[in-house]
């Protein structure tokens, strides 16, 4: 009965793997296509100032860990200008391997170094901090606040590693799906932003 069960999860957990790939496949093109046809302004525009909900999780916060945008990815560059003239600790992640990932305090997003997989991360000089709120970034979300990301769970470890810190999503619209595929170490998030709408926890600002 053991080895019939254990062979029944492996399989059961191989073919949610499987389906988790296919879907990382699927958004990005979709991503990737949607962001294509967006002219320079428009692209310059996006997420450039936050929505109110997310205006007021900022307020209550001091450090606000960001991300370091790639490819089609949601841009978060006009993002981290504006939170460094309203005065807050603007974070970047820096990848640690296996481990939650680590976030250093960055004056100028100009000082950003080629870091893992060419992400552009902070240096070893740039001071360590905890986050209040976390961005992050992903390849697809779903209306159960699930996240799809790149696989390697850097961002669910780091949520486990700081679980009062509210986690936000930013995504274009393009990459909504009807239902994340969810595993055990999965954790949600607390809100979505995208160029069009905003998804939350009923709870999450009141």
């Amino acid at each position: 009965m053991v080895p019939s069960l254990f062979f029944r999860k492996n399989n059961s957990l191989s073919r949610l793997g499987d389906k988790k790939k296919k879907l990382r496949e699927e958004y990005r093109r979709r991503r990737d296509a949607f962001y294509s046809q967006l002219d320079t302004a428009t692209r310059g525009l996006a997420f450039r100032r936050p929505p109110s909900p997310l205006a007021r999780l900022i307020e209550r916060s001091e450090v606000i860990a960001l991300y370091s945008a790639i490819g089609s990815e949601a841009p978060t560059s006009r993002l981290a200008d504006y939170l460094a003239e309203i005065g807050k600790t603007v974070a970047f992640p820096v990848c640690t391997g296996e481990r939650p990932l680590e976030f250093r305090k960055v004056d100028n997003i100009a000082l950003l170094e080629s870091g893992f997989r060419n992400i552009s991360e902070p240096g070893p000089d740039c001071p360590l901090v905890s986050p209040d709120l976390i961005i992050a970034p992903m390849l697809a979300f779903d209306r159960s606040m699930h996240r799809l990301g790149q696989g390697g769970g850097h961002y669910d470890r780091s949520f486990a590693q700081y679980p009062d810190a509210p986690r936000i999503g930013l995504a274009w619209s393009v990459q909504e799906t009807d239902s994340v595929p969810v595993q055990p170490h999965d954790i949600t998030l607390d809100m979505i932003v995208t160029e069009s709408e905003i998804i939350q926890r009923d709870d999450l600002t009141s």
